[in-house]
């Protein structure tokens, strides 16, 4: 090794990131369980489509990106979202399920941050079955003596997922039925420009 000392600053930063590690201060049980009441409520209350129970574990200034990538800010931007998805005159959406999956948390202080996977599947107004399997982060933060989810950005993976499955299949039957055409009347133009058996014959 040309210069040892070159690893010294590599050595002495691994072992204050080990340090920080270990003196993490512990989870307080408390946080912990408002935290895993709070998940369970949004969960249950998002499954039964009650969108008043749901906002009531949201602050106010909550917010939200969606898998279609709208940004909802503030809860009235959140139920407004919903009614327009859910309901109305015409729905894009006639159920949602999820099971969330909590991959990992992080807590600072009066703060803390979830992610994971949804475990999701839309069911459009049309019927069709969507499971998207979205992937979740969630800021959720202490507002005096509960926690409240402060920002929610869900997405979906951009190159393999149902909606793109869709698209192209949809792409594929235009395209063929295109090309069905395109020769159709190729054909019926080669038709009209060949002379018949009649017309060879007299030449």
């Amino acid at each position: 090794m040309k210069n040892p000392l070159a690893i010294i600053p590599a050595f002495v930063f691994f072992v204050w990131v080990a340090q920080a590690q270990v003196s993490v201060p512990p989870v307080d049980p408390a946080v912990d369980k408002a935290i895993t009441h709070l998940r369970e409520g949004l969960v249950d209350s998002f499954n039964r489509g009650d969108i008043d129970k749901l906002l009531t574990f949201l602050d106010t200034n909550a917010v939200v990106t969606w898998q279609n990538g709208e940004v909802c800010e503030g809860t009235a931007a959140v139920k407004a979202y919903y009614d327009r998805m859910m309901k109305g005159d015409h729905p894009v959406v006639s159920k949602v399920n999820s099971n969330p999956k909590v991959l990992g948390r992080l807590y600072q202080g009066d703060w803390a941050v979830s992610w994971g996977e949804l475990n999701d599947t839309f069911v459009l107004a049309d019927g069709r079955e969507l499971p998207l399997n979205s992937k979740f982060t969630a800021t959720i933060s202490r507002r005096g003596d509960q926690w409240l989810v402060t920002a929610f950005h869900v997405s979906v993976n951009a190159f393999d997922n149902p909606i793109t499955a869709l698209a192209v299949k949809k792409v594929s039957i235009i395209v063929g039925i295109a090309g069905l055409v395109a020769g159709l009347l190729a054909g019926m133009i080669l038709m009209r420009l060949l002379p018949g058996p009649k017309g060879r014959s007299a030449a």
